[in-house]
């Protein structure tokens, strides 16, 4: 018995330490995962796993969602929620690290144990195990979003944001990257969010940064495994509104979801030609990165500050399907990215890619594109709202494993199974 017990402690060991990213992962299930607990409180509730051999809570956290299909925040006045905040809906969504559940119960324990939460995810099942009334509670946190300072704190990452901007992402520290000195060493130069349209006229093009994006932060909700905040922005030409953005940030300890919804008014169509939007992150002297796609082939692209043939090649290629984008560093920080495109997207979209020791590309803190990574939206319509969801995943060195399969274990929804006790 003692040497079965010692062997499966060691199995479990020796995975976690072959895949240390996957398993500190957070996943996202929804209330209609339980439904033998529809209606019921939420704060009824709490999450436990089997840990070192006993039952221990165990961090969670419920998210409001609205009629509309967004995070719901109650400053969002052009949205509604959906259900009772206080009571579990079929449209909320559960955060749980799956790191956190553990092996099924054995033997008898003392808590109100009403329900065991089977969670399968690449393979690999954990148990959560719901508590009602429990005495312990969870009080570790995971993630702090500071809005005088403008920081992010998490476990594993960084990021400080500039002129209480939320679009000027400026130092971006991970657990484990140095710079090619040894030293400590910002990632990131800045996120660049660019708006271009021609101004009465196509050949007078006039292009809107960071610089003219001011973002206000209506809202920030604080919990253990996400901070999340609603801001919106508006922009005017010649006193004529002409974008209007409502964001969604989800920010977890290893993860960044930022939900976007823009609206080209259909009266800015007397202003602006053939408007178009870049998306990207410029990194900081990122020599020797690697950067591979879901969509563009065996094609690498490799920063080196020259754009190569294979690099164009995969610029010519529109994005399709469920895109994503991986870029690993070779020094402890990789990062996966996706873009989903949920609602009113017929327009073209395409790899942003920027290989160039000394091209400009306002904001710039650092000189150059080392690279300038995202994604370009050409030919925007007026009068329509878009929504979509860019999503980056951070990293120490994928796992190990090639781009395609971290993707594709990383990207894989959970299943759950909640059985009542």
């Amino acid at each position: 018995m003692i040497k079965n017990t010692v062997i499966r402690a060691l199995a479990t060991v020796l995975l976690l330490c072959a895949s240390p990213a996957l398993w500190a992962q957070i996943i996202t299930l929804t209330g209609a995962d339980f439904k033998p607990l529809l209606g019921k409180q939420t704060g009824l509730y709490s999450f436990f796993a089997m840990q070192d051999g006993r039952l221990s809570p165990v961090p969670h956290q419920w998210v409001q969602w609205s009629k509309e299909g967004y995070p719901y925040f109650q400053e969002d006045d052009s949205t509604h929620l959906l259900g009772d905040p206080l009571r579990i809906d079929s449209e909320d969504r559960l955060l749980l690290r799956f790191e956190d559940g553990g092996p099924a119960l054995s033997g008898q324990v003392s808590e109100q144990v009403v329900a065991d939460l089977v969670v399968t995810h690449n393979d690999q099942e954990h148990h959560f195990y719901l508590v009602k009334n429990a005495y312990l509670q969870s009080t570790e946190r995971y993630v702090q979003f500071d809005p005088k300072s403008m920081t992010i704190k998490s476990t594993d990452f960084a990021l400080s944001m500039a002129d209480q901007n939320l679009f000027k992402w400026n130092d971006f520290y991970f657990r484990g990257f140095e710079g090619e000195n040894g030293q400590r060493q910002s990632i990131l130069d800045t996120l660049k969010l660019r708006l271009s349209a021609g101004v009465f006229g196509e050949n007078n093009r006039v292009t809107l940064n960071n610089n003219n994006l001011d973002p206000k932060v209506k809202q920030i909700i604080s919990g253990p495994l996400a901070a999340m905040v609603y801001a919106t922005t508006s922009v005017k030409v010649a006193r004529i509104p002409v974008l209007r953005i409502h964001n969604y940030f989800l920010v977890m300890p290893q993860q960044v979801d930022i939900h976007s919804r823009f609206t080209l008014p259909g009266i800015a169509d007397t202003v602006l030609e053939r408007p178009a939007l870049d998306i990207s992150l410029d990194g900081n002297d990122l020599y020797d990165s690697k950067l591979v796609t879901s969509w563009t082939g065996n094609h690498v692209a490799i920063t080196d500050g020259v754009l190569s043939e294979s690099e164009k090649a995969m610029l010519a290629m529109p994005l399709k399907g469920n895109n994503w984008i991986w870029f690993g560093t070779g020094r402890g920080f990789d990062m996966l990215a996706q873009l989903a495109f949920v609602k009113g997207f017929d327009t073209p979209a395409r790899l942003l890619y920027q290989d160039d020791a000394s091209q400009v590309n306002e904001p710039e803190r650092f000189a150059g594109q080392l690279p300038n990574v995202g994604f370009s939206l050409t030919d925007i319509p007026f009068g329509k709202e878009f929504y979509f969801i860019t999503r980056m995943y951070y990293s120490q060195d994928s796992n190990g494993l090639p781009p395609g399969v971290y993707a594709k274990n990383l990207l894989t929804e959970p299943k759950a199974r909640l059985l009542m006790k």
